[in-house]
């Protein structure tokens, strides 16, 4: 037991000396390979390091990152003058290798919290949780302890702080994507085994072993011809000059397709590596002559790449393990069919009831599986609309926020202009030459409608993003009071522009006619979808409608959909009519019914009106029917009780 114990004590020192060692030497590296002139490192790869380190071994390798830290900034940061100065220029390192290690120990304890798994980037969810919790929160700690400690040493003055900390935190966070994924990937193959090579997902065995054979070794070989590929794109891009860093990106998603997790990680890695000491030295595109320009586009192009390729990865992941599963179930299905099949041949009228049962039971879990997918299509679509809301939502705060205090300047500006104006009316020679030139006069008329569009374009941005966000519902997957109005608008703002017919056929016009609506619980996020399926049925048969009257050059029609919604005996109903060619009573009749669609191979799957009509009469305990006759439009009408079934 002594031994034991004793053996592990020592493994953890030699663990913690590594990690520290690790991360000074990649430091230093950082420093002289990847700095620029002015002595700033654009990606800051330690980091990376310590979290790695720290999730796959634990938190007590986060003494190694504390000792790493302080070593690396102590040395940069040293004052060689004196023993006093020295030891008190360790003070603020101090500082800064406490931020290191809380930030890093905060970010990697949130990410095991959520994800619960020893690889977290499985799924998109998990990744998105990768880049939130240990990504962005960890070093906004580092950043801030960091920059908080040179600041108050005097290192730095405090009128730099907010640039300082964010080029600290932006260096961080692109050193955590590259690094830290390729670690896990990594440590996650090594723990897995290495016994054999993986083939692509479409390899089946060949009786033909030339053939066979030929595909192990393309197989092999692969990884090869895509890093050569890698290597030669960024010559050309980043040494020749010429624009083609984005060619990066398909190579990279050929190796997610085609590759194990950890040749596609290193790949990355690699490219960035390309990305960073090409820009570092002015080589490549995403360098400029403003320094802060060129770190932005290198941690932007960064980021980008990193970040896709992760998605990509979780998302082929999640793909091919249900790929698996539905293998395994279909498996195990043709077993069970084979074993009905010889009782049948025994007592054929006895088990005749039972063979019907099993077609039903068969046909329930293929409407159920496809339901499944459909559900985890809209799911992803969600996630997917709240992502891209929120992340358009920072940026035009800055820039709506801003619009005042810039309009608000420039007529302080022009007002000062009229003031000189006034004070010296004769100006001089080289003042009146340059005031022809710049046509005040018109600036001065045509300034202000400039800054009216640019407030009217950020409000109509704004809007885009409130209706996205409150479409996704993510939030809202339990019964809740909402308002039905919202979710209407939501869904007819996110359908706009599919209001414009293709082909200049036109214009659909929408009619809302609202009643007065209480609050109703319901499920918003279902409901707006239940809404969109509609809208979008009643914009396919407009649309189609218009565009055959325009073949046989005939206009009787101008398209229209009527949105209405009323309090009727304690429901509340909503309808959506439109004027487009109507259905048979034949048609009418099976339109909720799984799988039965009018449109063509490709255009729907006959899931849309089915799941509709589950979600208002299982989830909400209404109705929902159609009224429609040849010629003369479709109408839906939807009832649910306003208050919870």
């Amino acid at each position: 037991m002594v031994k034991t114990r004793f053996s592990s004590a020592w493994m953890r020192s030699l663990g913690i000396v590594g990690l520290a060692i690790g991360y000074y030497v990649l430091a230093e590296l950082s420093r002289h390979v990847a700095s620029t002139p002015q002595d700033v490192t654009p990606v800051w790869p330690p980091d990376g390091l310590a979290v790695g380190g720290v999730f796959l071994f634990g938190n007590w390798m986060g003494y190694g990152v504390f000792l790493g830290s302080f070593l690396a900034n102590f040395w940069a940061f040293r004052d060689d003058s004196s023993l006093m100065a020295a030891c008190l220029s360790a003070l603020p390192v101090l500082g800064i290798a406490v931020g290191t290690t809380l930030g890093t120990w905060l970010g990697t304890n949130l990410l095991r919290r959520f994800t619960s798994r020893r690889y977290p980037l499985t799924q998109v969810s998990g990744v998105f949780k990768f880049l939130i919790l240990t990504a962005m929160v960890g070093p906004t700690i580092n950043a801030t302890f960091g920059v908080s400690s040179l600041a108050f040493n005097g290192t730095i003055p405090w009128s730099i702080y907010g640039s300082v900390w964010f080029m600290w935190w932006i260096s961080n966070v692109a050193g955590i994507l590259i690094i830290a994924p390729t670690l896990f990937s990594w440590a996650q193959w090594v723990r897995q085994g290495t016994a054999k090579t993986q083939l692509p997902p479409s390899y089946r065995p060949s009786k033909n072993k030339l053939k066979q054979r030929g595909l192990q070794l393309w197989t092999k070989g692969e990884p090869c011809i895509l890093l050569l590929l890698l290597v030669l794109i960024s010559e050309i891009s980043f040494d020749l000059g010429y624009n083609l860093e984005y060619m990066l990106l398909p190579v990279l998603l050929w190796c997610a397709f085609r590759l194990e997790k950890r040749w596609v990680t290193l790949f990355t890695l690699i490219s960035a590596g390309f990305a960073i000491i090409a820009t570092v030295n002015g080589q490549g595109s995403l360098a400029s002559e403003n320094l802060n320009d060129s770190l932005i586009n290198l941690q932007l192009f960064v980021s980008v790449i990193t970040v896709t390729v992760l998605i990509l990865i979780a998302a082929i992941t999640e793909r091919r393990k249900a790929e698996a599963n539905m293998q395994l179930a279909l498996s195990e299905l043709a077993s069970t069919n084979s074993h009905l099949e010889q009782r049948v041949e025994q007592r054929t009228e006895e088990l005749n009831s039972k063979n019907v049962a099993l077609q039903d039971t068969l046909k329930t879990l293929q409407k159920t599986q496809l339901q499944m997918v459909q559900s985890e299509k809209m799911s992803a679509l969600g996630s997917m609309v709240a992502g891209v809301a929120h992340e358009i939502n920072n940026p035009i705060t800055f820039v709506h926020g801003n619009i005042e205090h810039v309009n608000g300047y420039t007529q302080d500006l022009l007002a000062l202009v009229d003031e000189y104006q006034r004070a010296y009316p004769q100006p001089t020679a080289a003042i009146s030459q340059k005031l022809s030139e710049v046509e005040l006069d018109f600036l001065q008329s045509d300034l202000e409608k400039v800054m009216t569009s640019m407030k009217l374009g950020s409000d109509r941005i704004r809007n885009i993003v409130l209706s996205l966000r409150n479409f996704s519902r993510l939030d809202e997957s339990d019964c809740k009071l909402a308002d039905i109005h919202t979710g209407l608008d939501n869904t007819l703002l996110i359908l706009r522009h599919r209001l414009t017919l293709q082909d200049n056929l036109g214009k659909i016009e929408v009619l809302t006619q609202y009643g007065n609506l209480p609050m109703v619980n319901c499920y918003p996020g279902q409901l707006n979808q239940v809404f969109m399926n509609l809208l979008s049925n009643a914009i396919d048969a407009l649309e189609a409608y218009v565009r055959r009257q325009q073949q046989e050059s005939r206009i009787t029609v101008f398209p229209q959909i009527v949105v209405s919604t009323k309090v009727e005996h304690n429901q509340v109903q909503i309808t959506i009519a439109d004027n487009g060619p109507g259905m048979p009573e034949h048609v009418r009749s099976q339109i909720f019914h799984p799988f039965f669609t009018t449109k063509s191979v490709g255009q729907g799957t006959g899931l849309g009106l089915s799941i509709s009509y589950q979600v208002i009469t299982e989830k909400h305990r209404g109705k929902i029917w159609c009224e429609s006759e040849l010629g003369q439009g479709t109408r839906f009408m939807i009832q649910i009780p306003i208050a919870a079934a």
